[in-house]
Order: C-alpha cells, then sequence, then structure tokens
C-alpha cells in the first residue's frame, strides 16, 4: 500500500487532482446527440480526425496493423481498425491518435466524440481502449483517463467524453489519444470530434454515463453467486432441546444468535486512533469493533516509518496489544517493500555493497519479526516487486526466497502472503503486471519460500471490473493453490452511487468465491483515509452508501440470528454462516464453532 503522495495515486489508477479518471461499459452508453449545444469550437481541425489522417503507432508494425475501411453507416463512410497482434508491455506503446490545432486554457470544458466496436482475438468480451487528452511531451500532464470496453456483440456504440482542462495547452500542444495496448485485439474507430466549449456550463454538455456490466440487480451472476455463497459459506446445525430428565421438548423456542464471521471482513487501521490522543478515539474504535474482525496496521509496520519514526513504535505495538484483546486479528504489512522510495533513505548509501544490503534486510525482518511475535496472525512479507525492484536488481530474485524464509524463522505459525496490485483491476484484462504478479508467486511456491497466501490488493479507479470477470479472475488465481485474502480494497470513481454499487458487487463476487479468506477494505472512516471519498462512514460517523452496503451485507444478509422452535423430537436444524455461535433456550446457553461440518448441539433445561 502506499503512502499519501500523488505516486501512489498514479501506480493505482486512481482519480486524483490531476487526473480525472472515467470507465464506461458500451452496454449502457447513451445515443449520440442529434445535435451538440451551441457555442463550441472544434478544438482538433475536422480534416484531422478523418480516419486516414490518424496517427497510428504499432511499434513500427511489429505489434499490429492498421486498415482503413469502408462502413455503410448513417454517421460516417469510413473506420480506421487496428489489429493489435502482440501483447505490448505497457498500454501506451500501441495507440491511435491525433493532435489538437487550436489553443486551450485552464478550466475549459471539453468534449470528446467517437464511434467505437472491437472484439478480443482470443476470449470474448469488446475492444478496450483508453482515451487519454495530455500535454504533447513531458511530463504529459493528463487532463482525462477515460477507459471503454466496446459491446461483445461487435456493435457499433457511441461515447461522449466530457472533462476540463486542468492546465493551459498551447495550439498543437495537446495530444487526444486512444491507448490500444491492453489485450490483442480489434479496435475500430470512426466519427472522432473534438470540442471546446469553454466556460460552458459543465452539466450542460453530453456525458456517456459510467457503469459496468452485471450493475443490474436481476443480472444472472447474482443468483449463480448466491447459491456459491449458500454452499461454501453456510453449514447445517441441529440443536436439540431436552428436559431435566432427558426428554424431548417439542415446541421450545431457541435463538441462534452468531457471535463472530469465519471469513474475513477488515480494514486498515490507523495506530494513532486506536491508542493516540485523538478526539475521536472512542468513537473510531466502537465502530472498528462494530464492523470489523480483522485488521491491517496500515503504517507503523512499513520499514520507513518503523526506523524513521521509532517513537512510533510503541504506538503500534499498543494497537495491535488492544486489537488482540478485542479479538481482532492484525494483518501485519511490510516486511519488505523493495523500492528505494519507500525505504529508508540510508538504505541508498549500501547499494553497492551486496552482503552488508543483504545483513541489513535480514536485521530488520528479524526486528519487526520478533517485535511483533504473537501479535499477528498475517504477514504481508513483501510487497510489489514489479515496479519496486531496487533490492532485487542488486541482489536477484531469489533474494525474495530468502526473504520469506527470514520471515518464517522469526514468525512462525504465521501466515505469509506476497502482496501486490494489478490482480483484480482494469477491467479484468491482460496486463504484464498481472503476468508478472503471477510469475513471482509461482517463483516462490516451486523455489521452496514458505508462502502461505496472495494479497491480492483492489483498488479501483478508472476501469471496474464485471463481476462474471472477477470470479473469472479468482479461477485464476485460485489455480495457485494459496490462501487469498483482498488485502487492500476501495472505489473512487466520481459518482457516489457507481461506487457504493461496485462495492457491493465485489464484495458479493468475492465472497462468493471458495478461494477467498477475507476482504481489507483500506480505511473506513473519511478523516483518517488516504482516499476519503472511498470511505465507508462520513466524517460526522454516518455511513455512506458504501456503507450502508457493508453493513447490510455483513451484518445483516451474510449473518445468521434466528428464533426458531423445536418439533415434536424436540429438535430443529437450520444452515447458518460458518463463525461463532451462541444458543439459548430458557435462559440455558451454549456456544459452538459452525465450521465445515454439521454441527449440532443439545441444551438441557433444568
Amino acid at each position: 500500500m502506499k503512502y499519501r503522495p500523488a505516486l501512489r495515486v498514479l501506480l493505482y489508477s486512481i482519480v486524483s487532482l490531476s487526473s480525472l479518471l472515467l470507465f464506461v461499459n458500451l452496454l449502457h452508453a447513451e445515443k449520440p446527440f442529434e445535435s451538440l449545444p451551441a457555442g463550441g469550437q472544434r478544438l482538433v481541425a475536422l480534416e484531422k480526425t478523418a480516419p486516414d489522417r490518424l496517427n497510428v503507432n504499432l511499434g513500427g508494425g511489429k505489434l499490429g496493423q492498421k486498415k482503413v475501411l469502408d462502413v455503410d453507416h448513417s454517421a460516417f463512410s469510413q473506420s480506421l481498425q487496428v489489429q493489435l497482434t502482440a501483447q505490448p508491455e505497457n498500454t501506451w506503446d500501441t495507440s491511435i491518435s491525433t493532435v489538437t490545432t487550436e489553443a486551450v486554457n485552464k478550466g475549459d470544458a471539453l468534449l470528446i466524440g467517437f464511434w467505437a466496436r472491437g472484439k478480443p482475438l482470443e476470449g470474448v468480451g469488446g475492444g478496450v481502449a483508453e482515451v487519454v487528452f495530455e500535454l504533447n511531451g513531458p511530463p504529459h500532464t493528463k487532463s482525462v483517463q477515460y477507459l471503454v470496453e466496446t459491446p461483445s456483440d461487435g456493435s457499433w456504440q457511441h461515447y461522449w467524453v466530457r472533462f476540463r482542462s486542468i492546465d493551459d495547452y498551447a495550439a498543437e500542444g495537446a495530444t487526444v489519444t486512444f491507448q490500444t495496448g491492453y489485450l490483442k485485439e480489434e479496435f475500430e474507430l470512426a466519427g472522432l470530434e473534438v470540442w471546446n466549449y469553454g466556460d460552458a456550463e459543465f452539466e450542460s454538455l453530453p456525458h456517456t454515463p459510467l457503469t459496468y456490466a452485471g450493475r443490474e440487480l436481476d443480472a444472472d451472476w447474482r443468483t449463480e453467486a448466491d447459491e456459491r455463497i449458500d454452499q461454501i459459506r453456510k453449514s447445517d446445525l441441529e440443536v436439540k432441546v431436552l428436559d431435566a430428565d432427558g426428554n424431548p421438548i417439542a415446541g421450545a423456542s431457541v435463538r441462534v444468535r452468531q457471535k463472530s464471521h469465519a471469513f474475513d471482513f477488515g480494514t486498515a487501521t490507523s495506530s494513532q486512533m486506536i491508542v493516540g490522543d485523538h478526539e475521536q478515539k472512542s468513537k473510531y474504535c466502537e465502530v472498528l469493533l462494530e464492523y470489523f474482525n480483522v485488521a491491517t496496521i496500515e503504517n507503523g509496520l512499513k520499514w520507513m516509518s518503523w526506523d524513521k519514526h521509532p517513537g512510533n513504535q510503541p504506538q503500534t505495538l499498543a494497537a495491535m496489544e488492544w486489537l488482540n484483546e478485542n479479538n481482532i486479528a492484525v494483518r501485519g504489512h511490510v516486511m519488505v517493500w523493495p523500492g528505494h522510495r519507500y525505504l529508508p533513505e540510508w538504505i541508498k548509501t549500501i547499494e553497492g555493497q551486496p552482503e552488508t544490503l543483504s545483513k541489513v534486510i535480514d536485521g530488520h525482518i528479524r526486528e519487526v519479526g520478533y517485535a511483533t511475535q504473537g501479535k499477528l496472525r498475517d504477514w504481508d512479507v513483501v510487497n510489489e516487486i514489479f515496479d519496486n525492484r531496487d533490492l532485487t536488481n542488486v541482489l536477484g530474485d531469489e533474494a525474495a526466497i530468502h526473504w520469506f524464509q527470514e520471515a518464517r524463522r522469526v514468525a512462525p505459525g504465521v501466515d505469509l502472503y506476497y502482496n501486490d496490485y494489478a490482480g483484480l483491476v482494469r477491467g479484468g484484462h491482460p496486463t504484464a503486471h498481472k503476468d508478472h504478479f503471477e510469475k513471482t508467486v509461482k517463483y516462490l511456491i516451486d523455489n521452496g519460500a514458505p508462502i502461505d497466501g496472495i494479497g491480492i490488493q483492489g483498488h479501483f479507479g478508472a476501469l471496474l471490473t464485471p463481476p462474471v470477470r472477477l470470479v473469472s479472475e479468482l479461477d485464476r488465481w485460485n489455480a495457485l493453490g494459496l490462501k487469498i485474502q483482498i488485502t487492500e480494497f476501495d472505489v473512487t470513481v466520481p459518482n457516489e452511487q457507481l461506487r457504493a454499487d461496485f462495492a457491493r458487487d465485489f464484495l458479493i463476487a468475492c465472497f462468493s468465491h471458495q478461494a477467498v479468506d477475507g476482504i481489507v477494505t483500506w480505511g473506513f472512516w473519511e478523516s483518517a483515509h488516504w482516499e476519503p471519498k472511498a470511505a465507508l462512514f462520513d466524517a460526522q460517523w454516518n455511513p455512506t452508501l458504501i456503507g450502508q452496503h457493508w453493513i447490510e451485507l455483513t451484518k445483516k444478509r451474510w449473518w445468521t440470528d434466528e428464533k426458531m422452535t423445536t418439533d415434536e423430537d424436540g429438535k430443529l436444524n437450520l444452515r447458518g454462516f460458518k463463525g461463532t455461535y451462541l444458543v439459548e433456550c430458557n435462559g440455558v446457553t451454549e456456544a459452538l464453532t459452525l465450521g465445515d461440518e454439521r454441527a449440532s448441539v443439545t441444551l438441557r433445561l433444568k
């Protein structure tokens, strides 16, 4: 997990102050306006948007080919088709683009319209492209990134992308780009138009609404998910009620009340909020205890924090003690985050001394491991190697195996995880990062690293992954045979209702999959959250729309609290969610754990 700087925003493709990230699923796109609002000026000259005038980058022909096609369509007569036959390393390595012909002022209301259709060359679905409006040269300042997946039936669909310019751009100083390097595909573009409406009312411009496939409440995947949930998250329980002489009591009123859930519904937590001097400490802890059974220490165990702020160490350890005392399992994050930007600055001074560097890393693992012994259930041993390779560039890939081995020595009995992003995000499409993630886990397994689980982050920004594809992606990770935790979940698309709907459906999809042991949301209170709009509770402690779904699912829909009556044989049967229970009748109470096997309990009344 990243700290607050903008870098972490970039890496997770999250909406930030400098970039409004938008997503569209064509199944729900609007039809184009018959006529645009008055007052617009073309930002790209009409002739430069013609299919045969657009710039196409396909790696010099190594990654694919392009064609201009005659098309029988009422809105246009030609299209540009690109066939991407090789998967590039980066999504921007293949593209369709054009340069603006007029200047833009900061704050201008801009509008891009286009038609598109496509299909993957392998598998099912539509074509994918990311629309980017950016500075034509370093630092490539972006005003919008808008990701599109075309209809799976291959039909044409129209989009409007509205946004405000975040900077001044000179004539020919900005580029409109369609990045196509998401998958091997056929992507076809037509009818491109780019407009500048200056200081016009933003809401007056057409806009294709954001959504994702499967959002409908009657979508078929929901029934399938509920069936899986009943099968894998519940077990059968039989209750017998007897009198003092051992005779069955018919008609006895019994309450079967769940006390805790076997599934992890967790959150990242602030040590300072738990044990520090904060005016909202009491309420923070109250809500934490009410709605979560697992907590990740968000920052206190990261090497930079641990080393730079020794005064935080007692506070972090005290917070872990409090969590243990209150029966909240604790996840440790993270032993080795192998990029210099997340390491103590002085580590750079020994980079040229591999043997010393290795010993220093081992020393840190031992220090933090011994300090937390008995306080943690899980450790994220290594985090995000794909784009943090400063240590492995010096010590080799095998260093990660050694770090796991050192972690096992100081943390026996603790589940050890490799944690990374890219596993489920960006629509579930192929990426070089996701492939590297999978190869890293396989490498650790094949070379004897004592790895117990995969931590899959879930920071959703620009492109939401449809639930059906989430399940498919989880099948892929399940094939590796390790435990799976969704370790860092949040949603930051601009629309609150969309954020809430996707959060709900993400929870359902993951809870319905046998591979997933838990979901940890990366924070829960708006005033102590790295992305406040993603919080479950607002600054006044009211549940947000996301929070309402969290409470409804984890405390009502997926929670067992039943009042039932015994039959003529003094028995009752029910199917409850796995976890711990109290079974009560006429003042007699028995505790039990409902696990994978059918359970039974007998209450003998006095």
